[in-house]
């Protein structure tokens, strides 16, 4: 067989093995391994949507993404440091008041669908933070991962828990 016709012959099954390898992969939402669909894509841009007014600052706008159904069992074993929605409000307004500037970052890990109404979201929080202290002013850097509940209500969705 003359080299023109191994060429000929490859070039299909190259090209095939290109297409066929192609298809197999899925797409991702960018800076994440989440799959790249609507649903998925609403699901971050409703928490980036949080991020943003945590780091601006915005403590109305915090509080109208809870569920007026929103609670909190802070990760303790403990229950006297659980709260509900107008925990959630004394805690936003204490940690705002201390604030004087935030850098917030987040990783996303995963999306679960539980239902059609019912996520959780799995991220990795990179944060910096200079708070008022009886000291003056200081920075201070937290690391953490966390995982988000959310519930669709009518057409919105809404924090369970993890603010």
């Amino acid at each position: 067989m003359s080299r023109s016709t191994k060429g000929r012959l490859l070039a299909p099954l190259l090209l095939m093995g290109v297409l066929v390898g192609g298809c197999g992969h899925a797409r991702y939402i960018p800076g994440t391994k989440i799959p790249d669909e609507p649903r998925n894509r609403t699901i971050v841009d409703v928490v980036e949507r949080y991020r943003r007014a945590l780091q601006d600052l915005k403590m109305a706008d915090l509080m109208g993404m809870a569920h007026p159904h929103y609670y909190e069992h802070s990760g303790t074993p403990k229950g006297d440091d659980d709260y509900g929605y107008k925990g959630l409000l004394q805690v936003i307004r204490a940690r705002v008041g201390q604030l004087v500037a935030v850098r917030y970052n987040m990783r996303y890990l995963r999306v679960n669908w539980k239902s059609d109404t019912l996520v959780e979201v799995e991220i990795y929080i990179s944060a910096n933070f200079q708070l008022k202290t009886g000291d003056g002013e200081r920075w201070h850097r937290m690391t953490d991962y966390n995982k988000i509940i959310l519930t669709k209500e009518k057409d919105r969705w809404l924090f369970l828990r993890g603010m």
